[in-house]
């Protein structure tokens, strides 16, 4: 298992190993949450204010479907920006 040192500010390094088998780049957000005695870090998707914005805008702007007329906008937004968030992996491991 791979060894990872704190540096003076709290940082750390993950391994070259790990990062490669997550396909995790510079710029990419993580959610870290204490288990046991431990520290669990998590990939997020994340979608910038001013996209959820236009997501929204283009939402009102469309009629809504037979399938999303039982669904709140939440529920919809949500389904919209992970459909987002999955395009994007996949055109970041198209460009490795």
């Amino acid at each position: 298992m791979p060894l990872v040192t704190v540096k003076p500010k709290y940082q750390v390094t993950i391994p070259a190993k790990l990062r490669k088998g997550l396909n995790l780049r510079e710029g990419d957000v993580m959610e870290a949450t204490v288990v046991g005695d431990g520290i669990l870090l998590r990939l997020k998707d994340v979608v910038d204010r001013g996209t959820a914005d236009r997501v929204a805008a283009i939402l009102d702007a469309v009629e809504r479907t037979p399938e999303d007329a039982l669904r709140s906008e939440d529920e919809i937004m949500a389904e919209v920006i992970a459909d987002i968030a999955e395009a994007r992996k996949a055109r970041r491991a198209r460009q490795g």
